[in-house]
């Protein structure tokens, strides 16, 4: 029996992701301890702080390579760059010098979303809304397994290894995944790209398009808002746990490998069974509102009972359901879009979103720190509003699918 077309885009840009997701646990772990043993925890919103300047330049950067390549040979570029500029950052860590770490730091929370979401772009130019209420949460759950096999190795070997190992093995994994998606593109073909209009001047990054399309607006707003989320609790957990492994860097990114290992595994269980079921038999509308709900009843009980487990709980939910039911539920909104909505717009939404979104409550996080007010647990009501202000946001953003359906 043939498999259908659409499917195959699915599944093979699945495994891209799934290589790429595996490199990346590497690298997190890797890159947060040996920035925190460099330069200390409390200085982690000061290097997030430049996370927008540095995301508006990639997208940037994205926007006119796409123009000039087209898609296909955009994501190749990118991936493959992604690569090299890696290795560059492990041969500058093998001569001693710290002041690579930031930039490290910064590398990795860039090219994971740049690889990511351009995957993404190419499966929502490739399915129906139909078959991607079926296969979205599956698609995010064989990238998962790549997560879960980086977290793994990073538990089982940081420490015999060593954390700058990890980097090394982060840039080899961008190879096969730069190889299948290529294959994908060579085999079923790239979407064709509008022909610019010669009256009007062409913007690469795609900043014109949230004028004329609401959805676009409150996605980003979202977006936005759900990383003020991830920020506030990443910073507090990492405090907590630099607090428990002083003067073992090695441990502790054992641990996070296994923290993160953990996580990948338990996402699996929503990608392949709870994602398909709820987008499958509840409308989009709710299954969009029930994550800022849980949210917000994890927050809460951290602010009321503030310790490590509170607060590590509240951090694995977000992130266990960001990379799961989110994600896809968040891509069926794109599936409807033209070209430059899903390959400029998204990337705009979930890369310049995703990582501006870390960066704007970092500069806050700073500035107070600037004037004596410590990271302390009331940082922590910052991500119980932005909650609320997501759960609001939902009844624009889903207006449109209530309308068609309607």
């Amino acid at each position: 029996m043939k498999i259908p077309g659409e499917y195959q885009v699915a599944f093979m840009m699945a495994v891209s992701a799934m290589f790429t997701l595996a490199g990346y646990e590497l690298i997190r772990s890797a890159a947060t301890v040996l920035f925190k043993t460099a330069y200390g925890a409390e200085n982690l919103p000061l290097v997030m702080a430049a996370m927008p300047v540095v995301v508006f330049a990639g997208v940037a950067l994205y926007g006119w390579i796409l123009s000039q390549l087209g898609p296909r040979r955009t994501l190749l570029v990118t991936s493959l760059g992604s690569g090299l500029i890696i290795i560059a950052c492990y041969l500058t860590l093998l001569t001693g010098s710290k002041l690579i770490t930031p930039v490290l730091f910064l590398v990795k929370e860039l090219y994971i979303v740049l690889l990511i979401e351009q995957y993404w772009s190419y499966i929502n130019s490739s399915l129906s809304a139909d078959t991607a209420k079926k296969v979205n949460g599956p698609v995010t759950g064989i990238a998962g397994l790549g997560g879960a096999i980086g977290g793994s190795m990073v538990a089982f070997s940081a420490e015999s290894l060593g954390t700058e190992t990890m980097i090394l093995l982060a840039a080899v994994s961008v190879i096969p995944a730069a190889l299948v998606s290529n294959l994908t593109y060579s085999i079923h073909g790239q979407p064709v790209m509008p022909e610019p209009d010669p009256k009007q001047v062409q913007h690469h990054m795609g900043w014109n398009l949230f004028r004329t399309n609401p959805t676009l607006a409150c996605l980003l707003a979202i977006v936005i808002s759900t990383q003020v989320i991830a920020a506030v609790l990443e910073f507090k957990f990492q405090l907590l746990l630099s607090s428990d492994f002083v003067g073992r860097p090695d441990e502790e990114t054992a641990f996070q490998g296994r923290f993160w290992g953990t996580l990948n595994t338990s996402v699996l269980l929503l990608q392949f069974v709870v994602s398909p079921l709820l987008l499958s038999f509840l409308a989009i509308r709710w299954v969009h509102m029930i994550l800022p709900l849980i949210h917000m009843t994890a927050i809460a009980t951290a602010l009321i009972s503030p310790s490590l487990v509170t607060v590590g709980v509240a951090f694995f939910l977000f992130k266990a359901f960001d990379y799961s039911i989110f994600r896809a539920a968040k891509e069926l909104l794109y599936i409807p879009l033209n070209f430059d909505e899903r390959y400029r717009a998204k990337e705009v939404i979930d890369v310049f979103g995703y990582r501006s979104g870390k960066g704007v409550s970092s500069v806050a996080i700073v500035l107070l720190q600037k004037i004596g007010i410590v990271m302390n647990n009331y940082y922590l009501a910052i991500g119980f509003v932005m909650a609320c202000i997501w759960l609001a946001l939902i009844f624009p953003l889903t207006a449109r699918q209530d309308d068609a359906s309607a």
